[in-house]
């Protein structure tokens, strides 16, 4: 049962990226054209990150490292990372 959960999970993620180029087009697209839950899931955001700023730092770093304008020059690169950064202040503001 597990095994078929697994393979299910994976047809599941192939299914979700044969939209984009690469993840680092979901990822672009997911920050600049979307919002919410739908945008939360796909960059793995979750309370988590706004309860533990270390936590929140790596999510930050893990996107930075593939869509920095310096290394992506993917279009929406700069816009993606506003929006980064954006999230990641909301994440670790004082409360």
């Amino acid at each position: 049962m597990e095994k078929k959960n697994e393979i299910k999970k994976k047809s599941n993620e192939v299914e979700e990226d044969k939209y984009f180029k690469s993840i680092k087009h979901r990822y672009i697209f997911a920050l600049t054209e979307l919002d919410g839950e739908i945008r939360a899931k796909i960059l793995g955001i979750t309370k988590e990150l706004y309860n533990d700023k270390k936590k929140a730092k790596k999510w930050r770093d893990k996107l930075t490292v593939l869509l920095h304008p310096d290394v992506c020059n993917i279009e929406g690169a700069e816009k993606a990372m506003a929006k980064i950064n954006e999230l990641y202040e909301r994440m670790i503001e004082d409360e």
